[in-house]
């Protein structure tokens, strides 16, 4: 796997992988085996999980594996999840996630996905996170083309991504199983026009 990868790399650019990216004090960076205790207190909010396939966690060690795997899934180019972080004056909290999965090298195209903790809704963090997966899948990766689907249900995301850019292509019926119920789903996408 990672022989076709680097040869897809050399055809299209040198892709560079990047573990940390920041926009003043808005940070994104690499998952670790450290945010284990994040995901799972995080991840049992139903206010956070309401759409999201992931969560809640059922037990601290789900969610120690659960960070194994995505670890595992970085070291293999097949995605990368990253840790919103807000810092200040030597202090740094966990405020959310933002991932890159579904990635087709030779399309240059990946899904993504954000969520981040209730309290810090409505104050322009989603957006400046979404800004910089951007410019980690067009400017470091050389995407093409990044999607989001989005349950037609979850009005606040479809706003959120609508506000950075990303364009509604169509709707897709019954395409998320969320709780054990199926939801149409808007595609979102973004292109790289530079």
């Amino acid at each position: 796997m990672k022989a076709l990868f680097f040869m897809l790399a050399i055809m299209y650019r040198n892709i560079d992988i990047i573990e940390e990216i920041n926009d003043k004090n808005l940070y994104l960076r690499k998952i670790s085996k450290d945010d284990s205790l994040f995901l799972f207190e995080s991840l049992n909010d139903k206010r956070t999980t309401n759409y999201l396939s992931l969560g809640p966690l059922q037990s601290l060690e789900r969610s120690k594996r659960l960070v194994k795997g995505y670890l595992k899934s970085w070291d293999k180019y097949l995605q990368f999840n990253y840790i919103i972080e807000l810092r200040e004056r030597n202090k740094s909290k966990k405020i959310g996630s933002v991932s890159v999965w579904n990635i087709s090298w030779y399309h240059r195209r990946a899904d993504i996905g954000i969520w981040i903790l209730p309290e810090y809704w409505n104050k322009g963090i989603g957006k400046r996170a979404l800004t910089l997966i951007k410019n980690v899948t067009f400017f470091h990766l050389y995407f093409h083309r990044i999607e989001a689907h989005i349950a037609l249900d979850n009005e606040r995301s479809i706003k959120l991504f609508k506000n950075a850019e990303f364009l509604e292509e169509g709707i897709l019926r019954e395409y998320l199983s969320l709780n054990g119920k199926y939801y149409d789903a808007i595609l979102l996408a973004c292109l790289n026009r530079s």
